[in-house]
């Protein structure tokens, strides 16, 4: 009898995940993502500058963050390039090298080497500064990280346009595989709908008085602006802002030319454009609108004259492979971590505290505080800790809870700076010399106060504050030379939803000499 070979059957669950995997990964057009990969090159560039010229002040082992005792604290933010020698100079080299490296990304020269570059870079900066390290930081060493793993520089490089190797048409027929990409539009996705979702959880979102308090806030471009006439018109939208986010991830299903999907364009360009033009958190919204290149990329295409690429598969390079699996793991370990936070109750129910002291929520009933959790700051159960502890050593530091915090950290400080002369007048000079009026010095002077959004032990805390007040007396010396004795007040503002002005009163947060650019501090506010 002869023997004939029967074809092999494919046991169901194979088929299905061969077929997903298919449909995961049919090919995309390179263009946009291109033209992505040049809007952020440019964009790093920027934020790469812009960290170069905040050396003196943070990233400096003379500036106001003793980076010493904060790895020492933040034990986990040891693993980085970057450790106690590194002078000011040499920060300020590399940072210059990573504009650089952000051109020759953009310009499409070895894209991955140099986004591998400047990812360790960002990732190392972040954690050497982490009391200061905020969402635009967050965002920024993401979007590096997605532009190592997404399938960029195949086509508008450069030196292939000026060398005429290439031509127009091409480049428009350059395809690639898509699975990374929609891995993107996964992180996308969550994103928005985690931001959008836990607002839902604040009761000043709920009854519109949030965006009022937020544009009150020191991170507002125009904090005294606002004023209570203006709370109708915010509260219009804040009731935008809860309805948009978390529906904005329907964007990503919808076929070219949906006329829903350009509705939401509209509510995502609205809503990106209205922070940068209010808040200083300009880098992680300008990143979010660049992506919208890639939302729209097959009706980029359309318009550039060439039609949705064809479905056929094509064998995947070794170093997409690698990619897309870097991608899979990235993209379902932020699920696991954001999905695992709705069990932490103080993550998913901000308890709302009443205008007065900055005296930390008591624990709800039943429930009871760890050793690290009196006071303001955000934690971690042990499930969450393994998946974000997984993300951490990758490089990647994601927490999507934006502005859900607002009901509990709702402060503004008021700094008063009195110059008192050996002949006995007195004169009132600039806050800024003091604490820059950045959003990282923002941040660092709410480390005074026992208002921090990172987990500070408490026997820690009295050896971080006298650090700052020292280091903050040195950088005045340093910049204003003053002749006299310096006594720094302090008011801190509750910040009121229903408009009321505040009560403010002075406090007085320390006093100090200088000698030759060097501080003597004669009296610091020591808080319990």
């Amino acid at each position: 009898m002869d023997d004939v070979s029967q074809p092999t059957a494919h046991a169901p669950g194979t088929r299905l995940f061969a077929d997903l995997r298919a449909m995961l990964g049919r090919p995309v057009a390179a263009i946009p993502l291109d033209i992505f990969r040049i809007l952020c090159g440019i964009l790093l560039f920027a934020y790469f500058l812009r960290t170069l010229l905040e050396v003196p002040d943070f990233a400096s082992p003379d500036g106001l963050i003793d980076h010493g005792l904060s790895l020492s604290v933040y034990w986990f933010t040891k693993i980085g390039l970057f450790h106690p020698g590194i002078s000011a100079g040499a920060f300020q080299a590399i940072f210059a090298f990573a504009c650089v490296c952000s051109l020759l990304v953009a310009a499409g020269y070895r894209p991955k080497l140099f986004a591998f570059l400047l990812f360790l870079i960002a990732v190392s900066t972040y954690r050497w500064n982490f009391m200061v390290m905020y969402v635009d930081d967050a965002i920024m060493h993401l979007i590096i990280f997605w532009l190592l793993v997404l399938p960029v520089g195949r086509t508008l490089v450069i030196a292939d346009w000026i060398r005429g190797r290439v031509s127009r048409a091409d480049w428009l027929s350059v395809t690639v595989p898509g699975l990374a990409l929609r891995c993107f539009f996964w992180n996308l996705a969550l994103l928005y709908l985690v931001a959008g979702l836990w607002k839902w959880t604040s009761p000043m979102w709920l009854d519109g008085t949030a965006m009022y308090v937020i544009f009150k806030l020191p991170i507002s471009y125009g904090a005294d602006f606002w004023n209570a006439s203006h709370i109708p018109y915010l509260r219009l939208l804040d009731y935008c802002a809860l309805v948009f986010e978390p529906v904005f991830p329907i964007i990503f299903l919808l076929r070219r030319g949906h006329f829903l999907k350009y509705i939401l364009l509209i509510g995502l360009i609205g809503l990106h454009a209205g922070t940068i033009a209010t808040l200083n958190i300009p880098f992680a919204n300008f990143a979010c609108l660049a992506a919208a290149v890639l939302i729209f990329g097959e009706e980029i295409m359309s318009l550039l004259g060439r039609h949705r690429p064809g479905s056929a598969s094509r064998a995947a390079k070794p170093q997409y492979v690698l990619a897309d699996a870097a991608a899979v793991f990235v993209t379902a370990t932020l699920t696991l971590a954001m999905l695992s936070s709705v069990a932490l109750p103080n993550w998913r129910r901000p308890t709302r505290v009443s205008a007065g002291p900055h005296i930390a929520a008591p624990a709800p009933a039943g429930e009871r505080r760890g050793e690290f959790d009196e006071g303001w700051h955000e934690g971690l159960g042990p499930v969450q800790s393994t998946f974000f502890g997984a993300l951490w050593l990758a490089g990647i530091a994601q927490q999507y809870q934006l502005f859900n915090w607002i009901d509990e950290r709702n402060y503004r400080l008021h700094y008063k700076v009195l110059e008192r002369n050996p002949d006995g007048t007195s004169a009132e000079r600039s806050s800024a010399d003091l604490i820059p009026r950045s959003l990282r010095g923002v941040l660092l002077q709410f480390y005074l106060h026992g208002i921090t959004w990172m987990r500070v032990p408490p026997a820690r805390q009295a050896e971080i504050r006298t650090s700052l007040q020292t280091r903050i007396a040195a950088r005045y010396c340093r910049k204003a030379a003053p002749a006299g004795q310096i006594d720094v007040f302090y008011a801190l503002e509750r910040i009121d939803p229903t408009g009321r002005p505040p009560d403010l009163q002075d406090q007085l947060l320390m006093s100090f000499t200088c000698a030759d650019g060097v501080p003597e501090v004669i009296y610091r506010e020591v808080q319990p």
